[in-house]
């Protein structure tokens, strides 16, 4: 099983976390990689969302409240699900579901209206983390951040079943795996055997 650590090809922290489903467009290898509070927190702290020490109050917090550990769950899930959807319109060019973007929406401005200025400029809200809940509400800022206009072309996977997302910057931005060893050796191994068995008919 891969590591939290490998799975961190998204270019952004709101494309790692989408990514947190794995193999989302294959429903019979799909896997959840924050299946409950506590791996939702760690993903957070792996990812760089949050600090190691930060996450260890956080996994405290939830031990001493799970019923808000597990609000926090469901609610990310539900931004999690919104942002699948929207990612995916913007990688086909369509036009995004307006459900999506209230889901988006309210998560923002809950975040927003617990957030405090930075007391140096550029402004940029900044929110004191006390519980489960505010990972994703800071979830929810980035990912508005990131809708906003990407730095680099937004990508989806082009292995069968994969679906993960990734900012495309590579120079030529061509790139179309989520990692050349992973996926992408896959589609290599695949065309080099329909080849062969086209060569041997």
């Amino acid at each position: 099983m891969e590591t939290t650590a490998s799975a961190l090809i998204g270019g952004h922290v709101v494309l790692d976390f989408a990514n947190t489903i794995a193999w989302r467009l294959d429903e019979r290898r799909t896997a959840d990689r924050v299946s409950d509070p506590a791996a939702l927190l760690t993903w957070a702290g792996a990812s760089g969302l949050l600090s190691a020490d930060r996450v260890d109050a956080l996994l405290a917090a939830a031990a001493e409240d799970p019923d808000s550990a597990a609000d926090a769950l469901r609610a990310a899930r539900r931004l999690r699900t919104a942002l699948h959807r929207l990612l995916d319109s913007a990688v086909d060019d369509r036009p995004p579901r307006r459900e999506d973007l209230a889901v988006v929406r309210g998560f923002f401005l809950d975040a927003w209206q617990r957030a405090e200025f930075a007391s140096a400029l550029p402004l940029r809200p900044e929110l004191d983390v006390t519980g489960p809940m505010d990972a994703v509400r800071l979830l929810a800022l980035e990912a508005t951040e990131l809708l906003s206009g990407p730095p680099a072309p937004l990508r989806r996977c082009q292995g069968p079943g994969c679906g993960w997302f990734f900012l495309d910057r590579s120079r030529s931005h061509t790139r179309q795996w989520c990692r050349s060893g992973d996926c992408g050796n896959r589609e290599r191994v695949r065309r080099h055997y329909e080849r062969s068995r086209g060569s041997r008919g």
